[in-house]
């Protein structure tokens, strides 16, 4: 099927046909750099890119205009088609899922905060946060502005700047441990959405999983696809439950790194 005779505006994972034309449109794209051809495929995925934003949207992203999420997407659509490599084992919408998933969130994550905060305050802040949650899991309790600063390289008074301007954001991360062990989050309590998953999520996690090392995958699998608790999964794999929540953060940092790159 031939460049001109293609009649679909809005390609979706699950329509192959139109998968496999995107695919001979970046053939024809790297072979002729035909900056048409480029558009082509860029308009193709603009429906992907609003239901990308309209679903950030329905889980509760108040505080954000839905333009802004969908300019952003457009931004991750963009760079996609631009550094897509046609020789990879996926196929392009996958790469542009990843690519539009992560450029939301980084928006998301700039304007969340209810007053002007600099983006190197925002980073620290981030930071931050990360090295209490690990150090409350290692010190088995609060760490003090002193161990987090530490641990950072950066001096106390930073640390406590960075926290007061956490308390600025507009919405608590459901990834702050509740309990004292810190193996346990506020989203952990939340109860499961219907099995209703995305044809694009679905398309997207299995070069996720592959991305991971052989333990985190079978850690993964066995928490969210057998649904076993962290116990269980410790006497299969052998290891403590302690150490099966460090493999579960792990890899889950490692998946939504992947999402954003």
């Amino acid at each position: 099927m031939s460049a001109a005779t293609f009649r679909r505006p809005d390609v979706r994972p699950d329509d192959e046909e139109a998968v496999a034309q995107v695919e001979l449109w970046f053939s024809d794209y790297r072979s002729t750099g035909d900056s048409a051809v480029r558009d082509r495929i860029i308009l193709a995925h603009l429906g992907l890119v609003d239901r990308l934003a309209s679903r950030f949207v329905s889980r509760g992203c108040h505080g954000v205009a839905f333009e802004d999420l969908v300019q952003a997407a457009r931004v991750g659509l963009v760079a996609a088609v631009d550094r897509y490599d046609p020789g990879r084992p996926n196929p392009f919408i996958a790469y542009a899922i990843a690519c539009i998933n992560g450029e939301l969130r980084r928006c998301l994550r700039d304007t969340s905060w209810r007053v002007h905060v600099t983006r190197t305050l925002k980073e620290l802040a981030l930071q931050v946060v990360k090295t209490r949650d690990l150090l409350t899991v290692t010190l088995h309790r609060s760490p003090t502005l002193t161990e987090i600063g530490a641990h950072l390289g950066v001096e106390e008074e930073r640390v406590a700047e960075a926290l007061e301007a956490i308390d600025t954001r507009r919405q608590l991360s459901l990834d702050r441990p509740i309990d004292e062990e810190g193996t346990t989050s506020f989203g952990a309590l939340l109860r499961a959405p219907a099995d209703d998953v995305d044809p694009d999520d679905r398309l997207a996690l299995p070069a996720l999983l592959n991305g991971l090392g052989e333990l985190e995958r079978k850690a993964v699998v066995m928490r969210f696809f057998r649904d076993l608790k962290q116990t269980q999964i410790g006497a299969e794999l052998g290891y403590s439950q302690m150490h099966v929540s460090r493999l579960l953060r792990r890899a889950l940092q490692q998946m939504r790194e992947q999402l954003s790159e």
